[in-house]
């Protein structure tokens, strides 16, 4: 497929498809259902998981061509999806692609801890199997979305006697239990953009593993790998969405996804309002600001290209 597909061809059937199938009238989980269902939620992805067995390169021609096309063009992959596409097993992809990729299951990533940020395999954040479940204790903090996720993607120690990266097992957290406390982090500005969670005797079932027990490592760093293709691949598509409820709803997830980083505007790709921030913190006349900030709005201008 990939010798014979062009840009123009995936753009032509891709526009055939929208005017025969998008209804502005759709909630947005109906549209998204929509999608996954023909194949262009993630075409990239194998068709037994609602893409197309497309290369890479399909899956942004596919976004900003439904975008053109007046529809939502939004599908929430994240992190968790590509990461229990490639390393979980059938059971968790059943569970968890399909809610994930409608947007009606919401995610986030428990990785960093107060002794583990940079070094991540130090982690100290236990997990022990007690009958079908595993029994979580320890902290994580520096969690983006944790207020409002309904799973985590967590790393735990399951072995404390080999070396410290080969003892680490992926888990999906559920998040709305008694064992999982999550606190926001209170910052200098009076924002809240990072949460940290406690975990006292969380349950998790015994199969929601990833990548296998001990073997979490080489998950974790897929779902790394991913973060930074994503951080590249952000980009805003600028056409009008024909209003109705699944534009209505696409916005508000976009609002809320968005609201915590509005301490941070370079973060949610508003590199513009460094300058008023600036003006108002008295620093607009600083040589070493004002370069920073110009290198800030090329990045920017550049990214839109």
């Amino acid at each position: 497929m990939s010798q014979r597909l062009t840009a123009d061809s995936l753009r032509a059937d891709v526009r055939a498809w929208v005017r025969a199938n998008w209804d502005p009238a759709m909630t947005l989980v109906q549209w998204r259902t929509s999608l996954l269902d023909a194949g262009w939620a993630v075409p990239s992805w194998p068709e037994r998981w609602f893409g197309r067995g497309m290369p890479a390169w399909a899956d942004d021609v596919v976004r900003r061509e439904i975008a053109a096309c007046g529809a939502v063009s939004s599908v929430p992959s994240g992190l968790a999806g590509p990461t229990i596409l490639e390393q979980g097993p059938d059971t968790t992809r059943e569970r968890f692609l399909r809610p994930l990729l409608t947007g009606e299951e919401v995610w986030c990533q428990l990785f960093s801890e107060p002794s583990a940020g940079s070094d991540l395999a130090g982690l100290t954040t236990t997990a022990v199997l007690d009958g079908d479940e595993w029994v979580l204790n320890g902290q994580k903090v520096w969690n983006t979305s944790a207020h409002h996720a309904d799973f985590g993607m967590l790393v735990a120690r399951t072995n404390w006697d080999v070396p410290k990266h080969q003892g680490i097992t992926y888990f999906v957290l559920p998040m709305h239990q008694p064992g999982v406390e999550v606190r926001p982090l209170r910052q200098m500005n009076f924002h809240s953009s990072f949460n940290e969670v406690f975990l006292a005797d969380a349950r998790i079932p015994k199969d929601w593993v990833v990548g296998g027990v001990n073997q979490g490592w080489s998950a974790a760093l897929a779902t790394l790998a991913h973060e930074r293709r994503f951080g590249v691949a952000v980009t805003v598509d600028r056409h009008p969405v024909d209003p109705g409820p699944a534009a209505e709803e696409a916005a508000a997830e976009a609002r809320e996804t968005l609201k915590v980083y509005s301490w941070y505007p370079q973060r949610a790709g508003r590199a513009d309002l460094a300058v008023p921030h600036a003006r108002s913190a008295g620093l607009a006349g600083d040589p070493v600001v004002r370069q920073e900030i110009a290198r800030l709005l090329t990045l920017q201008r550049v990214s839109q290209w």
